[in-house]
């Protein structure tokens, strides 16, 4: 809900109780995640979050990502640390480990930060993680997209709610703008830290935030600007309500991670919910965070809609085939590059396409164990070593779909293929606890959440 109140007042309780009630409902048993890195944006969302949960009785954990990029990273998780502390807040400091990419620093750590924050929030139940995102934010990203040359969805820039893998991103401030969020660290006399990179014009984020007050002062307002990402982001919820019941109709989406549409519906459909149904099935099959160009998916639906005599393609990781009266959208096996070794306990995203959770059972992390695409070498193993009876159960599954399936090796041998419900000769009854396909969320009905 955009605010009405003046410019540079401090928010209300009141205001953010329905700034949350637009995100809601939400009951007492809700449990928050906040993500604070301790800025002022930050900051002021705890606080008002923290406010608001007392009153509904709900409980909330603040999360500082501690990027290792600056020495003084550590000392400001440290401070809000204390912060919470002092005001009963429980408080968790996740550490990005690992070695820093040379380039594209802020986008590694960026990725980097909302796996951390998102997988503490699946491990624990939260399903309800909260960020500071503000309309100043909302400006910059609808800025920085149009200067891409990016269509309706890019226009639409941030919605307020989003969906990742069961944990819902919440951006409860995004109709706030900067001023009313630093008048409200002042009145509540918050402490935030200052990070330089925040004024650091390498990076394109901070450049266009300069452009924003050039553009403020000549009379382009950043509510004017956010104003005209609501009204991209109304019409991409239209546009993905119409996929969605498209999807609903023609589209079969299977949890192997391979899917089929109706060749005669999809024929007979309106073209640009046809398309969109098209990019966000490649983007699930495919692992991918973004759609393919869209002159490339042109090409692709004119052949899926006006060539009869259809010939496999591939685009955006996936091969696109047809199957009797369908279309088959599979993984690229040959593509796959992603391995990775088994710790047991852990939660990981394999190919884009797999939430993978290891069993906790502590013998795993020592049998050399790694999660690696089953392949044709993989297939062959099974089939030299099973009943004839047990292969007919798995051939129910398309070949090479089958070689894009997470299996868990052993050296040279497969160990337990999930979704085959093949298991042979672990160390451990079960090695991955659980093995899910994740799908773009409006397939699953999740569609543009305009704020």
């Amino acid at each position: 809900m955009p605010l009405n109140g003046p410019a540079a007042a401090a928010l209300s309780t009141t205001e953010f109780s329905e700034l949350m009630r637009a995100a809601g409902p939400f009951s007492g048993n809700t449990a928050l995640a906040v993500a604070v890195s301790g800025g002022a944006d930050s900051m002021t969302l705890l606080a008002l979050a923290h406010d608001w949960a007392a009153k509904i009785g709900a409980s909330v954990t603040a999360l500082t990502v501690d990027h290792g990029l600056r020495p003084e990273s550590g000392i400001e998780a440290a401070q809000v640390a204390d912060w919470c502390r002092e005001h009963g807040v429980a408080h968790e400091t996740l550490v990005w480990e690992g070695d820093k990419p040379d380039k594209g620093i802020q986008a590694a750590a960026r990725a980097a930060r909302y796996a951390l924050l998102e997988d503490w929030c699946r491990v624990r139940s939260h399903t309800e993680l909260l960020v500071a995102h503000s309309q100043n934010d909302q400006a910059e990203t609808f800025l920085m997209r149009m200067n891409r040359g990016s269509g309706i969805d890019g226009l639409a820039a941030m919605p307020l709610v989003s969906f990742h893998d069961g944990v819902r991103l919440i951006r409860p401030l995004l109709t706030v703008p900067r001023p009313r969020i630093e008048a409200t660290a002042d009145a509540r006399s918050l402490k935030p830290v200052s990070d330089p990179s925040n004024l650091d014009r390498r990076y394109a984020r901070v450049r266009m935030r300069d452009n924003l007050k050039l553009l403020d002062a000549r009379g382009v307002s950043v509510e004017a600007i956010a104003g005209t990402a609501r009204i991209f982001g109304k019409m991409r919820a239209v546009r993905e309500r119409a996929i969605a019941a498209l999807a609903g109709d023609i589209l079969v989406l299977h949890r192997e991670g391979y899917a089929e549409i109706a060749r005669e519906d999809f024929a007979g459909a309106d073209r640009e919910p046809a398309g969109g149904l098209v990019a966000a099935v490649l983007m699930s099959v495919g692992g991918l965070e973004y759609a393919p160009r869209r002159e490339r998916l042109d090409r692709l639906m004119g052949d899926m809609l006006h060539n009869s005599d259809f010939r496999p393609r591939t685009l955006g990781n996936c091969v696109i085939s047809t199957r009797g009266d369908h279309f088959l959208i599979r993984r690229e096996h040959r593509t796959i590059r992603h391995g990775l070794s088994v710790e047991p306990g852990r939660r990981v995203v394999w190919d884009g396409r797999f939430t993978v959770e290891f069993a906790p059972d502590p013998r795993i992390g020592a049998s050399g164990y790694s999660l690696k695409p089953l392949g044709e070498d993989g297939w062959r193993y099974i089939v030299s070593i099973s009943a004839r009876a047990n292969l007919r159960d798995y051939r129910d599954i398309p070949g090479p779909v089958r070689y894009a399936l997470p299996a868990i090796w052993q050296g040279e041998k497969v160990v337990e293929v999930p979704h085959l419900g093949y298991f042979f000769g672990q160390a451990v009854e079960k090695i991955t606890k659980t093995a899910e396909f994740r799908s773009r969320q409006l397939i699953a009905g999740h569609t543009f959440w305009v704020v």
